[in-house]
Formats: C-alpha cells, sequence, structure tokens
C-alpha cells in the first residue's frame, strides 16, 4: 500500500531473514482481567498500548450479544478475539497474510469463533469490498489506523507489517474508508466506527477529515505513551441517521418552525429563504443570494442542560464545520461564545451565526439550535455592518457541501448516539477554550464596561472570565456585553 520510495529491495531482504525468527507466545490479558493466548510471528504487530485503549473502549459499548463487528488491520487477533468473547459476531481482515494466520491460530486457542479474511480497504483495489468486510453489514467496525512515520523504525517489525501501519495513501485512509462506507452497506443503520489514531501522525486530521466527508466523530478516550505520543480513539458515525433531513423552499423561521411542532430529536429543517430569520435579541438576520438557514431538535429533556455550554457547543459545530470546507484556520475565528468571522480583503467580518431557542412541555423542555451562514452574496456591505462569506475565502464551496458539514459537525457535539460517550461540559469548555485561544489575537482586546481587559479564561459554566488593568476579575454572562477592537489606541 506504499510507494517506491519507502520500501525497495533491500526491505524484502530484510524481510526474508525475519522469517527464520521463531513465532513469539504471548499472553495478553483483556479489561475483564482475562489471559488470551496469541501466537504472534515475527513481521505481525504484537498487543501493545494502542491494543489496550481499543479494549477498553469496546469494553464499554452496551449490549453485544446478537451485534456484528469488523476488525480491519485484525493483526495478532487480540481485538477480534476479545470482541468475541464479549458475545459480537466478529469478522476480521488484515492486508498481511501472517497475521491472518496468526489471528485464526487464535480463535482455535482461546475456543471463539471468527471469520478471518485477507484484505482490507487501500490505495489499490485488490478484488471486491465484501471479500474482506463479509456479506453482511456490521453495527461496530475497529480500525487501529496505521500511524508510524516513513522514517521509524521499530527494531520489531519488518517491512511487511510496518507497510500495514504506515499511512501512505495520498488520499488517507479515513476519508477512503468513509467513502466505502457510502458506496457500500459495510455499516449498519444507527453503527459506528472505533478509530485509534495518533496525535503525531494521521490524527491531527482525523476530525477535520470526517466531518468534511459527512461524519460525525467524538472522542472517546485518549492514552500518553511514555515518548509523549498520545493516541486517542474515536467514534465516528452518520449524523443523526433515525432522525429526518427536511427541506422547504421558503419559510418565516426554521427555528419557529420546530419548535412548535413535534419532530423528533434530531431532525434538521432547513430551507432556500428563511423570510423572518432571526439571531440573538430579536436581531433580523439578513438572507443573502446563497446561505444555509437551518435548525435541529438537539433536546427534549427535563433537566440536567446548561445554556451557557450549549451555545459553545453550537459555537465549536459552526467553527469546525467551516474548517472542513477548506478555509484555513488562520482565516477562521471562533468568537465566545457562538459566533464565527472570517479574516477577508476587506476586513473581519461575521460569516454564520447560532440561535438556540427553547420551550417548555408540560416538564419537558425542547431546545433548538438555529444556525446561519453567508455562502456568497452580492451585497456583503450593509448599513450598519459588513458581512463575510464562504465563496470569499474558498470560492468553490457550495450550499450542499455546508449542508453535509454542519450536519456532521452539529451530530458530533449534540448527537446523544447509544454506544457513543457524551461528551461532558468540562470537555465542551476545554475545546472551546483552545480553538478560541488560537484565534483570539485576530479578534482583538476585549472592551468590557467601557474598559479594555484581558482574556483570562472560560469557567465551568461557559461564562467568559475577563481581568482588568487592577488584576481583579469579571465574569461575563453575555457576549453582547463584550466589545472586541482589534487595534487600540494608547
Amino acid at each position: 500500500m506504499g510507494s517506491e520510495k519507502v520500501f525497495g529491495p533491500e526491505d524484502a531482504e530484510r524481510e526474508i531473514e525475519r522469517f527464520d525468527r521463531p513465532a513469539k507466545r504471548i499472553v495478553w490479558t483483556t479489561p475483564q482481567q482475562r489471559n488470551v493466548e496469541l501466537i504472534v510471528p515475527p513481521t505481525v504487530y504484537p498487543p501493545r498500548e494502542d491494543t489496550d485503549l481499543i479494549a477498553e473502549v469496546i469494553h464499554t459499548l452496551p449490549s453485544p450479544n446478537g451485534k456484528r463487528l469488523l476488525e480491519i488491520g485484525c493483526g495478532s487477533g487480540a481485538i477480534s478475539v476479545f470482541a468475541a468473547q464479549l458475545g459480537f459476531t466478529v469478522t476480521s481482515c488484515d492486508v498481511n497474510p501472517f497475521a491472518v494466520a496468526a489471528s485464526r491460530e487464535a480463535t482455535k486457542r482461546n475456543a471463539v469463533h471468527l471469520d478471518v479474511r485477507e484484505g482490507g480497504p487501500g490505495p489499490q483495489i485488490d478484488g471486491a469490498v465484501h471479500q474482506w468486510s463479509g456479506d453482511e453489514a456490521h453495527d461496530v467496525i475497529v480500525w487501529n489506523l496505521p500511524y508510524l512515520k516513513h522514517e521509524a523504525d521499530t527494531g520489531v517489525l519488518g517491512p511487511m507489517e510496518e507497510a500495514a501501519l504506515l499511512d501512505t495513501d495520498n488520499k488517507g485512509l479515513i476519508p477512503r474508508l468513509l467513502q466505502l462506507l457510502r458506496e457500500n452497506k459495510i455499516l449498519n443503520k444507527g453503527g459506528f466506527l472505533v478509530l485509534l489514531v495518533s496525535q503525531s501522525g494521521n490524527g491531527k486530521q482525523a476530525r477535520r477529515q470526517c466531518i468534511a466527508n459527512g461524519f460525525a466523530v467524538r472522542s472517546m478516550s485518549t492514552r500518553t505513551l511514555n515518548d509523549g505520543e498520545v493516541l486517542e480513539v474515536l467514534s465516528v458515525w452518520k449524523p443523526y441517521d433515525e432522525a429526518e433531513v427536511r427541506y422547504i423552499e421558503s419559510i418565516a423561521s426554521t427555528n419557529t418552525a420546530l419548535l412548535h411542532n413535534d419532530l423528533a430529536v434530531g431532525t434538521l429543517l432547513h430551507a432556500g429563504i428563511q423570510t423572518q430569520g432571526h439571531g440573538r435579541r430579536a436581531r433580523t438576520w439578513s438572507h443573502e443570494n446563497v446561505a444555509f438557514a437551518g435548525s435541529w431538535v438537539v433536546r427534549q429533556q427535563q433537566s440536567g442542560f446548561n445554556p451557557n455550554v450549549l451555545q459553545l457547543r453550537a459555537g465549536l459545530a459552526l467553527y469546525e464545520a467551516i474548517l472542513a470546507l477548506d478555509i484555513p484556520a488562520e482565516k477562521t475565528i471562533l468568537k465566545w461564545p457562538n459566533d464565527v468571522l472570517l479574516r477577508t480583503e476587506s476586513g473581519r467580518s461575521k460569516v454564520g451565526g447560532v440561535l438556540i431557542e427553547s420551550t417548555t412541555r408540560g416538564k419537558a423542555t425542547r431546545i433548538v439550535l438555529g444556525i446561519g451562514c453567508n455562502i456568497s452574496s452580492t451585497n456583503p456591505v450593509k448599513d450598519a455592518y459588513t458581512i463575510a462569506t464562504i465563496n470569499e475565502v474558498n470560492p468553490s464551496a457550495t450550499k450542499e457541501q455546508f449542508l453535509n458539514v454542519i450536519h456532521a459537525a452539529v451530530a458530533s457535539w449534540f448527537e446523544q448516539k447509544t454506544g457513543v460517550k457524551e461528551t461532558v461540559p468540562r470537555e465542551v469548555i476545554t475545546g472551546f477554550q483552545s480553538a478560541f485561544l488560537s484565534t483570539l489575537h485576530h479578534l482583538g482586546k476585549p472592551f468590557y464596561r467601557k474598559t479594555q481587559m484581558e482574556f483570562d479564561s472560560i469557567n465551568q459554566n461557559g461564562q467568559a472570565v475577563l481581568i482588568d488593568e487592577s488584576s481583579r476579575r469579571h465574569t461575563v454572562g453575555d457576549g453582547e456585553d463584550i466589545a472586541w477592537v482589534e487595534h487600540v489606541q494608547a
């Protein structure tokens, strides 16, 4: 699956030499403290910290009995055996024939049944997809994604197994897998992926790649290794695949419509034209020549939600969706609590905004999230302000593309999906503050109560904390109360 520049004739000789080494008997301990006996050939990846991390996540998945699990890149067979012990019906595949042999041996030694196949997704088409994925769709797909660098020399693995651990695919293995999921019935409705990535390798772009391909994504677990490398397990799924996506040519307000009907949580209603769109404090939202205007039912519950944290979730969703359209990070500004601005030739202007509204029915509160984003405009300069549009930075981006990425981004931060860990408020605040601080130098200095201050942090309630020149802290709950000035005269 690689380039001739990565592996050459000398590597083949090294691989042959490794065949003379004996296979090792390894006993791997599962999260249930059960021993799994494995016979691992010298060119097959043995269980390590990343194996443990994946196993811990799989161990938390509810009701495995009767569900189907596919492991891509099964290696020694450790994860596949563990999943079978939990009750999953398991199909395994690997591009390395020695890994296939090792996994088949693992089934005998541990008295489980696995359907082990040779092959897997990659840049080269080698037979039909069902040859490695099986004839039935799966509820869970697990993949410890290749993350070694080209120059890495493990001292243990040979070139054959290093090839299975290197992402030398120019397109990227994550986009390629997601394309296969769209084009083939590999994943059942309601199913999801469990992907392990490295933040020093493919993991840096994994989240953006998922959203760019229309898939929701959420971090399930992370682990920092002794050498400082950070491994992360992601869940990836089709956003709100149990709910409806409705389109209407013209409507007064998508938010108002969803607040007053009984459509299910996750329903997206988007419009060609929104005639009475509004923002916070009843401000009018102008619908540009090409613009997205849509709303989601994001919650229907009695209690347990923080409106400030909901605002941060929404802001992150809009920010990540815009980045997924190949908008450079240095041109994108996340403004607390939920607006996104773009830096264009005409300056710094708002490209999209968020409005969260709720209504109480009996004991339950129905919460609706509305998002508007300007794609293009023939009149960006208004009487009192100037707007930015996506096409000013990426002329090829379309409204249809934005629909796909914003639906995925909203689900990533809001959807409550069985088997996928809910993002807790602390994680939302940490994620927002990290993104906000990375763009703060473009936003400028905060002015609060007519005084220039410094941004300090976002507190546990989602409020902004500012510090004045006397080192006094000020807690602000409404973004409208802060003015951001790019250049301040002394």
